[in-house]
């Protein structure tokens, strides 16, 4: 497990994870008008761009991977590697909602919602493709969202999911539901591609 660890560069993660927490509090109730080729979107918080942070430190941790002692060992690493990722996006729920709350900031709460869909996301693409498929399907997801995620009076459209309102429970289902997929391809993932 030490050599997994040392391999994996946690320490890259140990960092983010803080400094994730950091820039959400200075972001604060920040809002950036972003354009859009559907609807009138209102401002964007930049707290929803956020969760990259995470989303991407995470992918390159789990592209970490030394290959042949990985598969020829005993232990099966992609169980330590969702660990990993549970470990991840776990604080980031109730650290949204302890920001709403000190921050008098209520979108705040949905940043862990947003992790969670954007990882699950990841390990989807990761899964399915390479680590370049998923480092790039998160980022798109947030620009699809911001360009064609809203309607002519600025409300999002359900499939946006990000967007919507912090208790939405249909959002949080969803979020759910992806980053459970994304961790059931992680073995899958972990396997040498040929190419």
């Amino acid at each position: 497990m030490t050599l997994w660890a040392r391999a994996r560069q946690l320490w890259l993660l140990a960092l983010a994870l803080p400094l994730y927490a950091l820039v959400l509090v200075l972001l604060n109730d920040r809002r950036v008008p972003l354009p859009a080729l559907s609807g009138s979107p209102p401002a964007t918080a930049p707290a929803l761009f956020v969760p990259l942070l995470i989303v991407l430190t995470l992918l390159h941790c789990l592209g970490r991977q030394l290959h042949g002692q990985e598969r020829t060992g005993v232990r099966r690493t992609w169980r330590y590697d969702m660990a990993l990722c549970a470990a991840a996006v776990a604080p980031a729920a109730p650290l949204g909602y302890l920001l709403a709350e000190w921050l008098d900031f209520p979108p705040l709460a949905a940043t862990g919602r947003t992790l969670l869909f954007l990882c699950g996301l990841m390990l989807l693409a990761r899964g399915l493709a390479d680590d370049r498929v998923a480092g790039a399907a998160p980022v798109l997801w947030l620009v699809l969202v911001t360009l064609f995620g809203y309607s002519s009076l600025g409300h999002p459209y359900l499939w946006t999911v990000l967007p919507m309102p912090p208790g939405d429970e249909a959002a949080w289902a969803v979020s759910a539901a992806v980053f459970a997929a994304g961790l059931a391809l992680l073995p899958r993932a972990g396997r040498v591609r040929s190419g």
